[in-house]
C-alpha cells in the first residue's frame, strides 16, 4: 500500500532546514512526479511548513509591521504559488480535483500557458538582443535575417541550424528569442535533453511541453494537446518553435509532434507543422536515437533525416568556431583550429584514435556530504533539476537530500531537497511494470559518455576500458573539452594493459541526404 508519511516527513525536514519558499517548491515537484497518494491529505498535514514565512513577508513588501493575514488568505498565497510553479511545469491543480484551489481559480478565464510565456519584460529583451547583435558573425547573421524573416512574415518553414560544437547554434537561439520577445510575441524553446533545455531562456524538454510520448510510434499524437486546450492554444499562439539537439531523437516524435500541430492549427494549405516555423537543431555526428534491440540500418532509418519530414527541411550550416573570435594569440588560435579539425574528422569516421541500457537504478545508494550527484530523472526542468544535473550534497537528512547545483550557469549554486520517488522502467520483457520508491540519483565521480552529452568542460578525462558501441560516442566524449591540452585518454585492453588505438563507430549513411 502507498503511504503518504514519509513524504510528509520530508516536507517537514526540508522547512526545518530551509524556508518555506523551498518546501513548496518540493511540494509541487512531489505532485509533479505524482509521488503522493492522496495530495489533499499531504497539504492539510503540511500546510502550516509551507506557509510559516508569508506573514512575515507580506510584512516585508508592504512595510507594514503590525499587518496580519487570516489563515484562508495565508493558504490562498500559498496555493497561488503552488500553482504557478506547476505551470511553469506545464502542470496545473485541476489535475487533482480533491486539492484545494486559489480563491481566483475558478474566475480566471484566461490561458495560462500563454500568459506565463508573455511574462518577457520588453524593454529587457531588446536590451539583450542589441548585446547579442553587437557580437554577432556574419555566418550567424545571415542564418538569423533568415529565420526572422519567415516569423515576421508569417510565411512559415522548417529550418534545421546543422553545426558542430562552438559554432554558436545557442548563441542563434539566443538572439531569435530576444528579438521575436521583445516584439511581444511568443517562442517556444525546447530541447531533446533536460541539460540542453536549460541552456535555453524559458527551455523545456519536448516531451514535457508538447506532451509526446516516450514510446512514440508511427500512430502516436502529442497528449493534452486537443484542439482548444490551453496547451494546444499556446502552440497556435506561438510565432517560433526551436527544438535543440534533434539527432538524438527518434523521427517519431517530430512525426507525432507535425501529426497533432496539423490536427489543431488545420491549415488549408496543409503545410507541415501547420504553417508554423520550426527551428531544428544538432550535429548528427553526435549520439543518434537508441533503438533496443536494433542494429545500424534500424539506427539510420529512426533519424530526423529519414523522415518525410526532411524534405521540408531548409538546412542553414555554422562552420565557423566561435572559440577562435575570443582574441587568442596565433599559436593558441591555430592549435584550437587544430583541435576542431581532429574532433570533426572522427566525427566524420575519418579517424580511429592511436549506452545506458534503461531500468532501475541500483538500490543500493552510499551517499556522503560532499560526494557529487547526478539526477536521473527531469524532476523540475523549471528550477534546472533534471535528467543530468549534477549536484553537491550538502546535507542528508532522514527524507530528503540537500543537494547545491553545479551545472549550468543561471542556476549554479542553488538549493534543491530531493525526495525519493516512484521508479518506472520505461520498458520491460515482463507482462508486469516493476516500480520502486527510492532516491532518483546517483553518485557522478564519473559519468557516461552518453550522460555527458550537452555540456563543455575545461577538462575531462576518458577511460575507455572497452571500445565505443554506437555511432557518435567517440566524437562526443572528445568534444567536451575546448582544447587538445584539457583532454586525456586512457585506453586498456582485455588484460588491462594500456593501448593506443580505440574503434571508432560512425554510420556515413547519416550524413549522405545532408546538403
Amino acid at each position: 500500500m502507498d503511504d503518504d508519511k514519509e513524504f510528509i516527513e520530508a516536507i517537514k525536514d526540508a522547512s526545518d532546514c530551509s524556508s518555506a519558499t523551498y518546501a513548496m517548491k518540493l511540494f509541487a515537484r512531489m505532485l509533479v512526479s505524482k509521488s503522493f497518494s492522496q495530495p489533499h491529505v499531504v497539504w492539510e498535514a503540511t500546510w502550516e511548513y509551507l506557509t510559516d514565512d508569508i506573514l512575515y513577508k507580506k510584512r516585508r513588501e508592504n512595510g507594514q509591521p503590525d499587518m496580519n493575514l487570516t489563515i484562508e488568505k495565508i493558504k490562498n498565497i500559498a496555493l497561488t504559488e503552488i500553482e504557478n510553479h506547476l505551470l511553469s511545469n506545464g502542470c496545473s491543480l485541476k489535475k487533482w480535483p480533491h486539492m484545494p484551489k486559489p480563491e481566483d481559480f475558478g474566475s480566471y478565464n484566461g490561458n495560462r500557458l500563454i500568459d506565463d510565456d508573455l511574462k518577457y519584460v520588453v524593454e529587457d529583451q531588446l536590451k539583450e538582443n542589441e548585446r547579442l547583435m553587437a557580437m554577432i558573425t556574419d555566418e550567424q547573421r545571415g542564418v538569423y535575417e533568415q529565420i526572422l524573416d519567415a516569423v515576421l512574415n508569417d510565411s512559415g518553414g522548417v529550418f534545421f541550424l546543422y553545426g558542430y560544437g562552438g559554432t554558436g547554434k545557442t548563441f542563434v537561439y539566443r538572439a531569435l528569442s530576444s528579438a521575436i520577445r521583445s516584439r511581444g510575441m511568443i517562442v517556444l524553446n525546447t530541447a531533446s535533453s533536460g541539460i540542453a533545455a536549460l541552456l535555453l531562456e524559458g527551455g523545456r524538454t519536448a516531451h514535457s511541453r508538447f506532451g509526446i510520448p516516450i514510446d512514440a510510434d508511427e500512430f502516436s499524437t502529442c497528449k493534452k494537446m486537443e484542439p482548444g486546450s490551453d496547451r494546444a492554444e499556446l502552440v497556435k499562439a506561438a510565432k517560433l518553435i526551436v527544438w535543440d539537439e534533434v539527432p538524438m531523437m527518434s523521427r517519431h516524435c517530430f512525426e507525432t509532434l507535425d501529426r497533432t500541430m496539423r490536427d489543431i492549427i488545420r491549415s488549408s494549405e496543409n503545410k507541415p507543422f501547420g504553417g508554423k516555423v520550426i527551428v531544428f537543431g544538432g550535429d548528427f555526428r553526435q549520439i543518434l536515437p537508441v533503438i533496443p534491440g536494433g542494429g545500424r540500418a534500424e539506427t539510420v532509418l529512426a533519424v530526423l533525416n529519414s523522415s518525410y519530414l526532411w524534405e521540408h527541411c531548409k538546412v542553414l550550416k555554422l562552420t565557423k568556431n566561435m572559440r577562435l573570435l575570443a582574441g587568442l594569440t596565433d599559436d593558441a588560435a591555430k592549435e584550437l583550429q587544430s583541435f576542431s579539425n581532429w574532433i570533426l574528422d572522427i566525427g566524420d569516421g575519418k579517424i580511429n584514435l592511436p549506452n545506458d541500457v534503461a531500468g532501475l537504478p541500483r538500490h543500493c545508494l552510499k551517499l556522503k556530504v560532499g560526494a557529487p550527484i547526478m539526477c536521473l530523472r527531469n524532476m523540475d526542468v523549471a528550477d534546472g533539476l533534471c535528467n543530468g544535473t549534477r549536484l553537491i550534497v550538502t546535507q542528508l537528512l532522514p527524507h530528503v537530500i540537500e543537494g547545491r547545483i553545479i551545472t549550468g550557469n543561471k542556476i549554479a549554486g542553488h538549493p534543491v531537497w530531493i525526495p525519493r520517488m516512484f521508479v518506472t522502467p520505461p520498458d520491460t520483457k515482463f507482462p508486469f511494470r516493476m516500480r520502486r520508491r527510492r532516491f532518483p540519483v546517483t553518485l557522478a565521480f564519473a559519468m557516461t559518455i552518453n550522460k555527458s552529452q550537452g555540456p563543455t568542460l575545461e577538462s575531462v578525462g576518458l577511460f575507455l576500458p572497452s571500445p565505443v558501441f554506437s555511432h557518435g560516442q567517440l566524437y562526443v566524449a572528445l568534444s567536451r573539452v575546448k582544447s587538445r591540452s584539457g583532454l586525456k585518454i586512457l585506453i586498456t585492453g582485455k588484460e588491462g594493459k594500456t593501448q593506443t588505438k580505440t574503434l571508432n563507430v560512425v554510420y556515413k549513411q547519416v550524413f549522405q541526404n545532408i546538403p
